[in-house]
């Protein structure tokens, strides 16, 4: 994930010059027709004329741009949003779980390949729920205290992949999800529940980056949540290490959580899985 500092330089005032100036090019493109119908001369009232017209049917190009602008303003202020709440490290940690899922700067989303960058605020919403809010502090203030205790060590040097590969901000990803495990051992309800979530929360989106969260994508944000514990799970020492610390229920669990993953890829991919009843899922 990019540094906070890049955030606002692509959502800031430039991006709504930068629109303003657009649209006026429609304006000054219509005048200069009239110019030239009337062989390059114009009064003043000619001008008021041609712009009420202007305002008044602005033509199919322009709407388009008016539709196009404001979803990039609505896009922007959800962004800025994010940026904001992605200071957060302990929601940072969690969304880097299925980082590799987003795309990139201005990298268009491929449906089937990325995940949209929409989905953030529902997820962040969605694992607050699931863990309650005692535990979400917890975990907040611990992240807080590392990324300070880093930022004086590192300096100027800081950057946030060092918290990613940080061992302790490893550790608390892992605690998080099995602690919640139990959340997914019903995979097909936990998976509509989370679209509902995410769907409430996400964004008004730009042409570019109007891709779907739906069955198939919410399954690979949960397989890419959970596959560092499952490879970990397939080697003895992995495995020792997480039922020694966790407890072989949570072992249990987690192989329970895995096989529930496996089964759910293959009823998607077969068209075999339809909606549940997801009342009672909290």
């Amino acid at each position: 994930m990019a540094d906070d500092s890049s955030a606002n330089s692509e959502y800031g005032p430039g991006k709504f010059r930068t629109i303003f100036e657009q649209g006026l090019d429609f304006a000054v493109d219509r005048i200069l027709r009239r110019a030239e119908s009337q062989g390059g001369s114009l009064s003043a009232s000619d001008v008021r004329e041609e712009l009420q017209r202007f305002k008044a049917d602005p033509g199919e190009d322009t709407t388009a741009f008016f539709n196009d602008a404001w979803r990039e303003c609505t896009f922007a202020v959800e962004r800025l949003r994010w940026d904001k709440e992605r200071r957060y490290p302990f929601e940072r940690l969690m969304v880097n779980t299925f980082v590799h899922l987003l795309p990139t700067g201005d990298q268009v989303p491929i449906q089937g390949e990325h995940l949209s960058r929409r989905i953030i605020p529902g997820f962040v919403v969605a694992m607050l729920q699931m863990l309650g809010e005692e535990l979400n502090d917890k975990y907040e203030n611990f992240c807080r205290t590392m990324v300070s205790r880093m930022k004086t060590q590192h300096g100027n040097a800081f950057n946030w992949e060092m918290v990613h590969v940080e061992p302790d901000a490893a550790e608390v990803v892992s605690e998080v999800l099995i602690t919640i495990c139990h959340h997914f051992i019903d995979l097909k309800k936990r998976r509509r529940w989370l679209i509902d979530v995410i769907h409430g929360n996400m964004g008004a989106p730009t042409a570019a980056q109007d891709i779907p969260f739906e069955d198939m994508e919410c399954h690979r944000l949960i397989s890419a949540m959970y596959q560092p514990l499952r490879d970990a799970m397939n080697t003895p020492e992995g495995e020792e290490r997480i039922t020694e610390r966790y407890g072989r229920d949570k072992a249990r669990m987690l192989r329970a959580v895995f096989a529930e993953i496996t089964r759910d890829h293959r009823e998607l991919s077969l068209g075999l899985s339809t909606p549940s009843d997801v009342n009672a899922v909290q």
